[in-house]
């Protein structure tokens, strides 16, 4: 069963590899008696988790008295001329606030006069402006004054 020649350097160092593994099985035989344990570093407890519940906002409801506007109609036979087209220069606008209002045709002293567009600030925000317009009814031409809605 030993295959090892006696004078080999294996068999001078078998003695040395043997008494290296009975010690190495005996320190482990050794630390496991002794109960060598690894603890875990403690877990920090996870932080309490608040739900807040928030109720959605109240819708505001705004209620404004706008005045009516004039009631007063004016029909004419004669149709409007055709709008004249202004140039707008946006850098002579007032403000950011200010929007353009287009001219139109309106009926003074029997005929038609032209208003020039200009620019207006809203009277209040998120006003929209409803330009005036004539519509064709019957005969005639009814003029539709703009406003702010």
């Amino acid at each position: 069963m030993n295959s090892i020649p006696a004078g080999s350097r294996f068999s001078r160092l078998r003695p040395v590899i043997l008494d290296v593994v009975r010690l190495a099985a005996l320190g482990g035989l050794l630390i496991g008696w002794t109960g060598c344990v690894v603890e875990q570093a403690p877990r920090r407890p996870r932080p309490p988790v608040t739900v807040v519940e928030v109720a959605p906002p109240r819708e505001t409801v705004v209620v404004r008295e706008v005045p009516a506007p004039r009631t007063e109609v004016v029909v004419v036979k004669v149709a409007p001329p055709p709008v004249i087209r202004e140039v707008v220069v946006e850098r002579e606008r007032p403000s950011a606030r200010h929007v353009w209002i287009e001219g139109y045709w309106v009926w003074r002293g029997g005929r038609h006069e032209w208003v020039k567009g200009h620019w207006e600030l809203p009277p209040r925000v998120n006003a929209v402006w409803v330009a005036p317009r004539w519509e064709r009814r019957g005969e005639g031409y009814v003029f539709i004054e703009g406003v702010w809605r």
